[in-house]
Order: C-alpha cells, then sequence, then structure tokens
C-alpha cells in the first residue's frame, strides 16, 4: 500500500506551505485582540484572501469551470492542514459555502451568491446547530410552512459562526408536520430579511465567536429554496462527511505546529544546568507526540483519499474526527507542560491552540456521538 502523497499534491502541500511562513505565522504577534484568532484587521484580510484567490485557492471544491480550484477531498485536507499551523489563517482560507451551491443551486441562485462569493465580494454561513439539537441534525425544530406562493419560517439557531457579517445564510429547516430525516430542506436567507434577526455574540473560548439566529414569520420565496423539496438529510450528511475531514485537518496543523515548537525549546532551554531535551521525560513526551500525530495523520488522508475516490466515507470520517481532535489536545498539553509558564503566558501561541483544539471535540458531531457513528456501521 502506498502511504506517499501524489506528486501534485505534495508541490500544492509545499506552496500553501511557504505562504503560511512567509504571511500568515509573523501576523501572530501583531493581532489587535490576540484573543481572536479570526479578527484580522479587515483592510489585511481583504488583502490575505486576494493573494489567495491569485495562489488559485479560493472555492478549493468547487470546479474549475464554475471559477473554483476543482480540488478533491485529500488535496483540500493536506491545505487546510498547512493553513492551520498558524492562528491567523482560519478566516483567509474560511469557507463561503460555495460548493454547497454549486451542488444544490439553480443557474439563479449560483449567479446570485456562488460567483460572488467565490470572487470574494461577499461571504456566506450556514445554519445547523440550535438551542435542542446539536450533534443530532434530524432533532432540528426550525420549520417552514407554505403560506399562498411563499414560505414562512420559524425557530431559531445558534452556534453560528461570522453571522454577523454574512450577506447570505443556508438554514436548514424542517417542513412542518415532517419528523426526523423527513421534510429536511435548505432555505438561502439573506441578511435584513423582515422577520430575521442576528442575535447575541456567543463568546466561545476559541477565536471563532459565534451568534444566536431568530426567526420570526420570515417569509421567502421559492427561488430562495435550495435542492429538491424535504430532501436535505443527503445533502447534510454529505457536507457534514467533508466538515469532519476538514476539522480532523485542522488538528493536524496546530498538532505540528505545537510539537514543532516543543522540539526547538526543549533544545534550546536549560534547567539546573541541562538542556531541557537531555532529560527522558521530555524525550518521551516528544516521541509520544510525534507518534500519536504520525497515526493520526495517516488515519485522516486515508478517509479523505477515499472520499476522494468516491467511496462511502461514514465511519472513516468519524474515525479521523476522533482520532485527530485527541491528539491534538495531548500533543498541546504536552507542549504546554515543557514550555513551563512561557506555554501558559500569551508570550507564545500555545495558550490560544490550546483554546483552538478544545472545541473541535464538539462542533460537528461531537465525539461520543462519533463514536456512536462507527459502532451503528460496524454493528449493522
Amino acid at each position: 500500500m502506498n502511504y506517499s502523497l501524489p506528486e501534485e499534491t505534495l508541490i500544492l502541500q509545499e506552496s500553501v506551505r511557504r505562504f503560511v511562513e512567509n504571511e500568515l505565522i509573523p501576523l501572530e504577534q501583531e493581532l489587535p485582540d490576540r484573543s481572536n484568532s479570526f479578527q484580522l484587521p479587515e483592510k489585511l484580510h481583504a488583502e490575505l484572501t486576494a493573494k489567495v484567490r491569485e495562489m488559485g485557492l479560493a472555492a478549493r471544491d468547487v470546479p474549475e469551470d464554475a471559477g473554483g480550484a476543482g480540488l478533491g477531498a485529500l488535496d483540500n485536507c493536506v491545505i487546510t492542514e498547512q493553513v492551520h499551523r498558524s492562528t491567523a489563517g482560519c478566516g483567509v482560507f474560511g469557507s463561503n459555502f460555495a460548493s454547497m451551491l454549486y451542488e444544490l443551486g439553480t443557474d439563479e441562485q449560483k449567479e446570485k451568491y456562488m460567483f460572488p462569493a467565490i470572487q470574494g465580494k461577499f461571504h456566506g454561513a450556514s445554519a445547523f446547530s440550535e438551542p435542542q439539537s446539536g450533534s443530532d441534525m434530524a432533532g432540528i425544530r426550525t420549520t417552514i410552512e407554505k403560506t399562498n406562493d411563499s414560505w414562512a419560517i420559524n425557530g431559531n439557531k445558534c452556534w453560528i459562526f461570522r453571522a454577523n457579517t454574512a450577506r447570505f445564510i443556508l438554514v436548514l429547516t424542517r417542513v412542518k408536520g415532517t419528523e426526523r430525516h423527513e421534510g429536511l430542506q435548505w432555505v438561502i436567507v439573506d441578511a435584513g430579511m423582515p422577520g430575521f434577526k442576528v442575535g447575541r455574540e456567543q463568546k466561545m473560548i476559541h477565536g471563532q465567536n459565534t451568534y444566536e439566529l431568530f426567526f420570526d414569520n420570515c417569509v421567502v420565496g421559492e427561488e430562495q429554496m435550495l435542492g429538491k423539496m424535504g430532501e436535505a438529510w443527503s445533502s447534510g450528511t454529505n457536507f457534514l462527511f467533508a466538515g469532519r475531514i476538514q476539522i480532523a485537518a485542522r488538528a493536524l496543523g496546530i498538532a505540528d505546529r505545537c510539537l514543532e515548537m516543543a522540539t526547538e525549546y526543549a533544545k534550546t532551554r536549560h534547567t539546573f544546568g541541562k538542556v531541557l531535551s537531555s532529560r527522558q521525560a521530555i524525550q518521551w513526551m516528544i516521541a509520544n507526540s510525534a507518534m500519536e500525530l504520525h497515526a493520526a495523520r495517516l488515519i485522516v488522508y486515508d478517509a479523505a483519499s477515499r472520499a476522494q475516490a468516491g467511496e462511502q466515507v461514514f465511519a472513516q470520517t468519524a474515525m479521523a474526527k476522533v482520532v485527530a481532535t485527541e491528539m491534538a489536545a495531548k500533543v498541546v498539553d504536552r507542549a504546554i507542560q515543557i514550555h513551563g509558564a512561557a506555554g501558559v503566558s500569551d508570550d507564545t501561541i500555545l495558550e490560544r491552540c490550546y483554546r483552538d483544539v478544545r472545541p473541535m471535540r464538539i462542533y460537528e458531531g461531537t465525539s461520543e456521538a462519533m463514536r456512536s457513528v462507527i459502532a451503528r456501521d460496524l454493528l449493522k
């Protein structure tokens, strides 16, 4: 079995790594609010996203003939891993949900939302989660109900990233009167529509602050329905699978950077007359982190490769997310321990990495829910 990356993927990996090293890592100590890794100044954010488009990496999973980069799951995974070696890169390479619009949208919807998003004119957001429904996507309660020639949306969402600045939001709803997997429907809601309100900012322990959304008889037309009526369960789960690989790749990138920092620090820091790297306790921490990172990377790349080949990866994406995020938590923790007091100060990025990694075991499917997914696949 060949575990090496294809030549074109290696070239892409090196290109993005150089961008991260030259453009993003130098910004980490200059962010105006270092507690929030997504708050680049708007002008700087625009300049960096323009460079990403020049590299041909905007809308990575949209075909080239539609204005995207036309990359598969493995290439996307490798890019995401490299980007997340820096705490300053998430907003620059963030999703504009063009792939969902490409897969499900009408020609009119693509013209109105997808192409401008790819061109960087504005961005979108997606709204899955609700106060009573997180990992259980089939349990959502936000409804749409037919009213003459339109549809009325009622309900609320929470934990929605970038909702405050999104031009449009892809909202997962339920046709009123349906239950569980039946009757789920995507709706495109424009910012500022009557009956739609972005609520309070929900401050999180990492930089990805989120928002509540409220829908009170928000009326939308048929042209705002995305995909076939009542069939959003299938498309929603497919996008979740892709998202879980991306989260796993983020964890790889953070862990890789933290292991690198721990290794370099151990080789230069002296305690009690000895270099830190000479102590067996430190050597074992670094060795354990290296082994766990390597094993997790193989699992994540395998899931991404299978997805790129068109295989069914229901369980594999769950495995990748659990293994990578739990590995990253341990690697970051060891890096902090090796750095001592510096590791828990804002003199390094380690404290921010610690906060960035922790939520990964929760969003887009908790570790416990992912283990249930894996077990169901084995026991069916």
